[in-house]
């Protein structure tokens, strides 16, 4: 149990025997395949040890208590749901459950305390551990009996329809369908996945936190979503036995490129190779190959830094100076998450860790006037009960 919830529950007079249903849903990385989700693409992501934990009790009458330890907020929300509260963290669960409303359940009163340790604007997707973890507990207090692909399907409808953000699948999916086995190989049209031995004897994943969050993250999502819309049109066109623009191989993607506006070519060019590189990825892991698995890291950085146009300069910096000028103790690294800011991954070598950390504290100081934040993550199993 996450020590903020023990305290906030005695600190509360709430006494902890009452919360019969506790759970944990997990944040997210994600290796590779980043900004194809939502064009039905390949990704590798996978459940980690940081995310957010829910202790749920029986309430009478007809509403949700809800609790945010880590923002020391509290909400009461009247069932049935008819429409967003105001406050994000409140809708997040709101469309959850308007969601399960819609498929016909009625949910009985409830408390609900939840908080963890997932940092916010990361990358790390602490909305997905949010809407996975609330769709799993009331999947149990309304024994709706849905499988955890249609819980991360459910999720996804909220974010689209309830939020309005038109996120693709691989979050909410990969936080409820982790393994601990190792991250998992997920086509996001078919929702087809397995999990990956991801074994590199010597290296480990380390999250490096540039502390910046650009607005333009929210505005520029769904602009991405409709030039690759745009991209796979001409594909489309020319190609119509192709699925999805994640499907077209480089050759039809180059075969229409050419009578496309520059902007939407340099979209499309980054998710056909996104995915080419994803399936080597699987190649390079499951040979333990971590040489080969940071030149895709690397080759996917530039893509999204060059054609797909969502770095910073902060982050860029962080995998310049983690890849060039540190050294070859790092085989790879790149942004990671949607964009404009958030955290760096990086695959280095275990005895360099402590190293660079140090390096990369100093230099970011020095540019930036800030020390960036390290993070250590263990992948682990998705969304489970305690």
């Amino acid at each position: 149990m996450l020590p903020t919830i023990a305290q906030y529950l005695a600190d509360h007079q709430l006494p902890l025997t009452d919360f019969t249903l506790r759970l944990f849903s997990p944040g997210r990385i994600n290796l590779i395949g980043e900004h194809t989700d939502y064009t039905g693409g390949w990704v590798m992501p996978a459940a980690i040890d940081k995310g957010i934990e829910f202790y749920a009790r029986p309430r009478p009458g007809q509403a949700l208590y809800l609790h945010a330890v880590d923002l020391d907020e509290r909400a009461h929300l009247p069932l049935p749901v008819t429409g967003k509260s105001g406050k994000l963290w409140v809708d997040y669960l709101a469309g959850v459950v308007a969601e399960f409303q819609g498929l016909g359940h009625a949910l009985p009163g409830l408390e609900i305390v939840f908080g963890g340790n997932v940092p916010p604007g990361s990358g790390m997707s602490s909305s997905a551990a949010l809407e996975g973890g609330m769709a799993f507990l009331l999947n149990e207090v309304t024994g709706a009996g849905l499988s955890r692909p249609e819980l991360a399907l459910l999720c996804q409808r909220s974010s689209n329809n309830f939020i309005g953000v038109p996120t693709g699948i691989m979050d909410q999916f990969a936080s409820l369908n982790g393994s601990a086995a190792g991250p998992i190989l997920l086509n996001c049209a078919s929702l087809e996945f397995s999990a990956l031995n991801a074994s590199l004897p010597g290296y480990e994943w380390l999250l490096v936190n540039s502390l910046v969050t650009h607005e333009l993250g929210s505005s520029e999502y769904p602009v991405r979503v409709r030039e690759c819309a745009a991209a796979f049109a001409a594909v489309k066109a020319k190609f119509p036995g192709v699925a999805n623009l994640s499907s077209a191989t480089p050759h039809q993607f180059a075969t229409v490129a050419a009578t496309l506006p520059p902007t939407i070519q340099r979209r499309g060019h980054y998710v056909v190779n996104e995915n080419e590189r994803v399936k080597k990825m699987a190649t390079a892991l499951q040979a333990g190959d971590a040489a080969a698995a940071g030149q895709l890291l690397n080759a996917t950085h530039a893509g999204l830094r060059d054609n797909y146009e969502v770095s910073c300069a902060e982050v860029d910096f962080l995998q310049e100076q983690a890849t060039q000028v540190f050294g070859g103790e790092v085989a790879g690294a790149r942004i990671m998450g949607g964009g404009f800011g958030g955290c760096t991954i990086n695959l280095v070598r275990s005895a360099a860790v402590p190293a660079l950390q140090t390096f990369l504290r100093q230099a970011y100081r020095e540019a930036y006037g800030k020390e960036p934040e390290f993070y250590p993550v263990k992948i682990g199993p998705g969304t489970h009960l305690r």
